[in-house]
């Protein structure tokens, strides 16, 4: 979680600076002893990048004359003409530049407290340390930074005392100039580049828990974008990545360690033993077992002569994942040619055994029973539609890559789009995260004898399901995939009319999809010109959840707000639009002082909290004293299937209605 944390910090580069922050950094800079250790200048090339040079001191970079990737410790930050970066002593910093060759100045400084200041000092470096602050950005006056830097770099290289002075009071100038531009507020800052910095972070942390939308939201976006981001820059998945880090490190430790299968498993970041288990059979057809036998016996063949040997990342990993087709990516290079050399090399094995045993070899060291005591139990599907469901598939294209479906699947598992699937004619054999109460009325006839499971692995595995359509435990994703063909639905990137559409053609619904289309689009102009009869098309609405101190008001990225400020086009005050409909937030956290000022002539109440009723500023409200509010319940507030969100048009634009009369 520290290391997370830090990570958070890091992808906060492109924080504004308040003019606080800025008064403080400017008392420590004036008070503190400045040391200027060096100057440098490196022309860097995109054949020869910089990579991970630790700094030795805190450093300004300066950056100029082409595109390029500047990397400082695990975030990744995107230049295209000019950058200037600061870290601390200790980081690491990299640079590759995308064509062109990047100038690149460096200033090397140290900075320490004098006795006198020292208490005071660090009192105002437990606010914030300009010293290890790390950022990017581009200067308001990129020429002058240059002339600056230029300067400065020739007085340091002169030698005498005199120029060296000269050079330290560039450096002011260049501190003085930076916070100019941080306390105008119009520069750009550099962005990181979450596909790059999502990659350096799984390098790191591969061994332990990840949770991809913990990643995604230290850049402020969905886990779905950070997939499409991360597939098209690398050809993989983020949860594929994941799987090769985990399964190289497993490969050294079973040949290189004594450690048992279960060691390995939880040193390499898998779940359990049984999860590198079915990675290994997926991957190299084999147990983790055989391959540690394979291995040794190489290894021992290796050791006969005294030839110099390829290293292992040399031997096994150089092409770990080759690009091919139209872009599918493939894990461990040419896998047939591999299955081959294993096949050869267990029969090798399985050889020397037997000559040296005197028993008989068996690939599983068992004896197969008899044929007529074998029995194999199969899932039942029924019989009209059994041929057709077994031997007729589609692709799909989703954002996970491409996925081969059932052309008409029978036993289908979903985890939180139910309506959807249920509105589209199709009853799911399993169903996860179906809520009690409102949501579950909506369709509780359609899945009475749907069985209720969680959505992990073992659960979703017992019930032989031939598609999963997965819309929340993105991790799970996996795993799931390797039990059946799974769909992964990244709802909060796509509109009602994409997700059902899609949806539609996973189920081989198109036709189904187009209907309840149309009467969902019906319903909403319905209700547009309801409310438009009742005289309340212009009225504002502000919807949230309240309490007696923080209220959480929702914008229209939230699951009722798209439903009321997009779908039906009611207005929002003018606060709720431009601090957190114009921002792009899902909520905005406001205090019961300013909350008037984001206030609308109708409130909806959203969850199941309680409304402040005794709270003075609450009941001075006209929407309070007016009783006009609409309550709606966690359980249809919190779904975006489009049952569930026809359920909740109907339920607000009845009490709306009975509140004008």
């Amino acid at each position: 979680m520290r290391e997370r944390g830090l990570m958070q910090e890091e992808a906060e580069a492109s924080q504004v600076f308040t003019p606080e922050m800025i008064d403080t950094m400017a008392r420590i800079w004036t008070r503190s002893i400045i040391t200027l250790i060096d100057v440098r200048f490196q022309n860097i090339a995109s054949q020869y990048p910089l990579e991970q040079y630790k700094m030795p001191s805190s450093m300004f970079i300066y950056a100029c004359g082409g595109e390029a990737q500047i990397q400082l410790n695990e975030t990744t930050f995107g230049m295209e003409r000019f950058g200037l970066v600061h870290g601390g002593k200790g980081s690491l910093l990299s640079i590759s530049p995308k064509r062109e060759i990047v100038k690149t100045f460096m200033v090397f400084y140290k900075a320490e407290s004098p006795l006198f200041f020292k208490k005071h000092l660090q009192q105002l470096l437990e606010q914030v340390n300009p010293f290890v602050q790390q950022f990017g950005y581009t200067p308001s006056n990129p020429i002058l930074l240059l002339d600056w830097f230029q300067q400065m770099l020739n007085d340091w290289n002169r030698g005498k005392a005199m120029d060296q002075l000269q050079a330290k009071s560039f450096l002011y100038q260049l501190i003085h100039g930076v916070y100019r531009d941080f306390e105008g507020g119009e520069i750009r800052y550099l962005q990181p580049i979450p596909a790059s910095s999502a990659k350096i972070y799984l390098d790191k942390h591969y061994r332990e828990p990840i949770m991809f939308q913990d990643i995604a939201a230290m850049f402020g976006i969905s886990g779905g974008q950070l997939t499409r981001l991360f597939k098209k820059k690398e050809g993989m998945s983020l949860q594929e990545y994941l799987i090769q880090r985990r399964i190289e490190a497993a490969c050294h430790d079973l040949k290189y360690t004594e450690a048992t299968i279960k060691e390995i498993a939880t040193g390499s970041g898998f779940a359990d033993e049984k999860n590198l288990f079915r990675m290994f059979k997926k991957y190299y057809k084999m147990t983790p077992s055989d391959y540690r036998k394979i291995n040794a016996l190489s290894m021992q063949v290796d050791g006969i002569d005294n030839d110099s040997h390829l290293h292992y990342n040399e031997r096994e990993l150089a092409n770990l994942v080759k690009s091919y087709r139209d872009g599918e990516s493939s894990m461990f290079g040419q896998v047939r040619s591999k299955e081959m050399i294993f096949v050869a090399a267990m029969s090798l094995m399985l050889l020397l055994t037997a000559c040296t045993s005197g028993t008989p070899a068996n690939n599983r060291g068992t004896v197969n029973p008899p044929a007529e005591t074998q029995q194999t139990t199969q899932p039942e599907v029924p019989e009209t539609k059994a041929s057709e469901a077994v031997s007729q598939t589609r692709t799909i294209s989703t954002v996970k890559g491409d996925v081969e479906v059932p052309n008409n699947p029978q036993r289908v598992v979903v985890d939180y789009l139910v309506g959807d699937v249920v509105a589209l004619g199709v009853t799911p054999l399993g169903v996860a995260r179906a809520t009690r109460g409102e949501t579950e009325a909506v369709y509780s006839n359609q899945i009475k004898d749907s069985i209720n499971i969680k959505m992990e692995p073992e659960d979703v595995m017992t019930l032989e399901p031939d598609l999963i359509i997965l819309a929340w435990g993105e991790e799970n994703y996996e795993d799931l995939s390797k039990i059946s063909p799974t769909i992964y639905v990244p709802y909060g990137d796509m509109t009602t009319e994409e997700r059902i559409h899609f949806i539609g053609d996973v189920l081989n619904k198109p036709e189904e999809a187009e209907a309840v289309l149309n009467t969902y689009a019906n319903k909403i102009e319905e209700a547009k010109l309801a409310l438009q009869n009742a005289g309340l098309s212009d009225v504002t609405i502000t919807m949230g959840e309240f309490s007696d101190k923080i209220n959480a008001i929702a914008g229209a990225k939230h699951a009722v707000g798209e439903l009321i400020y997009n779908e039906l086009q009611m207005q929002a005050p003018s606060k709720v639009q431009t601090d957190i409909i114009d921002a792009d937030k899902y909520w905005g956290e406001i205090s019961m002082e300013v909350l008037a000022a984001y206030m609308g002539d109708y409130l909806i109440s959203l969850g199941d909290t309680e409304v402040p009723a005794d709270n003075a500023v609450w009941k001075s409200l006209p929407a309070v004293q007016h009783n006009r509010i609409v309550t709606v319940g966690s359980s249809l507030s919190w779904s975006t299937d489009i049952m569930t969100s026809s359920a909740l048009i109907d339920h607000i634009v009845n009490q709306l209605l009975a509140l004008a009369k």
